[in-house]
């Protein structure tokens, strides 16, 4: 994953880890890459998860932060903003010039 990302093998292990913020990019790259969409990902609940251990009983694994979905929604919803203000002052000075 980390290389179809074209990640460091650590840069990956902190999204894993949920050390790091992703970008909106990456998340959507990872969605193709798993074949699967966004939403899904954002959607995910680790609660149904099980980690079979040694003596085979069923262990609940989950992570001891979580990201509401909203909040990650208002996030990427903020980046695409800044995103297109951006873009749009990139047009603003390419018709100042004339171009």
């Amino acid at each position: 994953m980390a290389d179809q990302l074209e990640l460091s093998l650590s840069g990956y292990g902190k999204i894993e880890r949920n050390e790091t913020d992703i970008s909106i990019s990456k998340l959507e790259k990872i969605a193709k890459i798993l074949h699967t969409d966004v939403n899904t990902i954002l959607s995910f609940d680790e609660k149904h998860i099980f980690n079979i251990s040694e003596n085979k009983q069923a262990n609940i694994s989950m992570r001891d932060q979580h990201i509401n979905q909203m909040e990650l929604f208002d996030i990427i919803t903020q980046q695409y903003k800044e995103e297109i203000a951006h873009l749009k002052a990139i047009i603003d000075q390419l018709l100042k010039k004339g171009v």
